[in-house]
Order: C-alpha cells, then structure tokens, then sequence
C-alpha cells in the first residue's frame, strides 16, 4: 500500500546520462529475484537517483500512485523526503546502482554535489 502524510513526493524525473555533472558515491546494490522488497528513505534536501545496471526492476514510492519498470540503463530520480520501494521483476537478478544527492542548505538550486555512504537498503 502507498500511503504517506502530506506532503505528497514529486512525481520521479528521468535523468540524462552525464556522469561529469555530478560527483556522486554510487552504490550497487545486487536484487536477487526471491530477495524480499528493499526500502531505500531519503530526507528533505535530498535527491535519490537511481540507474538499473542490469535486468528490469520494479520501482514504487510512498505516496504516488504510479509503479515504474526499469531496464538497464534507465534512471530516475526523486526528490525528498521519500521512501521508495524496490525489487527484481521476474525470474532474472537485478542489479541497481543508486545514489544520494544532498542539496546545500545554502542554495536555492543545487550547485555542489556531495554524497554520503549512510543511506542502506533493507528489507521491507
């Protein structure tokens, strides 16, 4: 069920291939087909940025209606607070790379990226 208190997250965008705009810490995250739901929870401030590596995952998030399929290579991004829901789709494994964007409290838009290995996916 995707419930979440007002206010409601924006709908995810799709995010263009240029890995020299930001200087983010990816992290891989293997999704075994019989692996349970995987919870990923960003706060305000923060942006979640996804990329499929390989296979096709099922992507949800807290709040929006809309379910998302991606294949290797597509990405999306949503912007916090978030909680966003993941798994493999089908028989075949997954592998997801995903990343945290922190915006500086400072700016009106983002201008520096820096990343933090504190965010974890666990089992729903």
């Amino acid at each position: 069920m995707n419930t979440l208190p007002p206010p409601c997250p924006r709908p995810p965008t799709v995010q263009p291939a240029r890995p020299e705009a930001l200087a983010l810490r990816w992290n891989r995250q293997p999704l075994p087909p019989p692996q349970a739901v995987q919870t990923l929870e960003f706060r305000a401030g923060e942006t979640a940025l996804l990329e499929v590596e390989q296979g096709r995952v099922w992507v949800t998030c807290d709040g929006l209606l809309e379910d998302y399929f991606l294949e290797a290579g597509q990405r999306l991004s949503f912007t916090g607070p978030v909680r966003i829901r993941v798994s493999a789709e089908g028989q075949r494994p997954a592998l997801l790379n995903w990343a945290l964007h922190r915006q500086p409290a400072t700016a009106s838009r983002p201008t520096a990226a820096s990343a933090t290995g504190g965010m974890q996916l666990r089992a729903a």
